[in-house]
């Protein structure tokens, strides 16, 4: 085929939630593929930022169900069968953007599927009893939910047999790509805004910065700078943020949500980024080392993609408050080089990211026979 009369149809998971990570990837597809048609399972329209409210977007029948937008995730056993019943027959090439159920879509025998993966659902594969502990269940909703999962895991293994080319946006990824589904994938690393944070200076504080959700581990780093009495800045918000304020020590500063300018003041002269969490990728952390500023991470997930132990960050072998005390105290020593740090981060351009995927979408014939299992 020639590529300029590929039809080219994009999918993504809900855009109902905000606008994180796994969105503004979505946005960089749609600007490398300004005719291609988009879809989605579920949508509210008031989330979508202006320079793409152009842009039709369509949804599922899902979305014509009761607070779609808001209750999507009461939704989630009826995805599967949404997807499918995406018509898509017209399009050479589907790219999937998946972090639950995008790649389920059915496509022509003879187009081309490639599946930008976030993860496999973290939900109902190896975090199922993290989310159910979290959402503290009841027995009998603890027996519903295990069922439900059991059944979307059939289909999530089924249905990524039809994908013809995986794409993992990291290293963990791609190792639960090939656990899960038994499929290779090669990893290419979301595109990140380089631009949006500089050096300005270097402060005495520390900062970390995200949705104040238990899982990203902003409990420990406030335990970590409360014992070492040194200096932490943590903006954000979300459900801990009053029990992170109430456990606070006078070195540790929750500063809530704060606007684009006071977080690139924060980032730019900030002495270094923290980063307890286990991410599939951990896009702020790249944004961290753009600025010049080393990061102090998990050594899991995301983290060691991104952190160059010893050049770009340092690295905590293990998720306790004494191994990222031992991790801050040993950075503090070292003697960080800013352009260095910085032109790590550009291995994550998005430049970088959109030139790899736009070679592959434009060249269908060279992927459609690599699909094959893991032996």
């Amino acid at each position: 085929m020639i590529t300029s009369q590929l039809n080219y149809a994009i999918i993504s998971d809900q855009l109902a939630g905000g606008i994180g990570g796994a969105e503004n990837l979505l946005w960089l597809a749609m600007d490398l593929y300004p005719q291609a048609a988009v879809y989605t399972t579920v949508i509210r329209p008031e989330i979508i930022p202006a320079s793409y409210n152009q842009r039709t977007i369509t949804p599922t029948w899902i979305q014509k169900l009761p607070k779609a937008g808001k209750l999507y995730k009461a939704y989630l056993p009826l995805m599967p069968l949404a997807v499918e019943m995406l018509n898509l027959q017209q399009y050479d090439v589907v790219l999937s953007m998946n972090h639950s159920m995008a790649k389920g879509v059915v496509v022509r025998p003879d187009a081309t599927h490639v599946c930008y993966c976030h993860s496999p659902a973290r939900y109902i594969w190896d975090m199922f009893w993290t989310y159910s502990e979290m959402n503290q269940f009841s027995p009998i909703k603890h027996l519903i939910v295990a069922t439900l999962s059991n059944y979307l895991r059939m289909w999530d293994v089924t249905s990524a047999q039809r994908v013809d080319y995986f794409l993992a946006n990291s290293s963990i990824t791609k190792q639960r790509i090939e656990t899960y589904y038994n499929r290779p994938a090669e990893i290419l690393y979301p595109g990140c805004d380089t631009n949006k944070f500089e050096h300005l200076g270097t402060d005495d504080y520390y900062l970390m910065v995200g949705r104040l959700v238990a899982y990203k581990g902003f409990d420990l780093a406030v335990d970590v700078f409360n014992e070492l009495k040194l200096p932490l800045k943590i903006a954000g918000s979300g459900p801990e943020l009053e029990a992170l304020r109430a456990k606070a020590g006078p070195t540790v500063e929750i500063l809530g949500r704060v606007d684009d300018a006071t977080l690139k003041t924060l980032m730019g002269n900030c002495k270094g980024f923290i980063f307890p969490g286990k991410e599939d990728f951990g896009i702020a952390m790249v944004e961290a080392q753009a600025a010049g500023k080393p990061v102090i991470a998990l050594a899991a997930g995301g983290a060691l993609d991104i952190v160059k132990h010893g050049e770009t960050g340092w690295l905590a072998p293990s998720y306790t408050v004494e191994a990222f005390k031992t991790a801050v105290l040993e950075a503090n020593q070292q003697p960080w080089h800013v352009e260095t740090i910085a032109q790590h981060a550009e291995t994550f351009s998005i430049a970088n990211f959109q030139s790899r995927l736009k070679e592959l979408l434009d060249n269908p014939a060279s992927i459609k026979n690599r699909k094959s299992l893991v032996v």
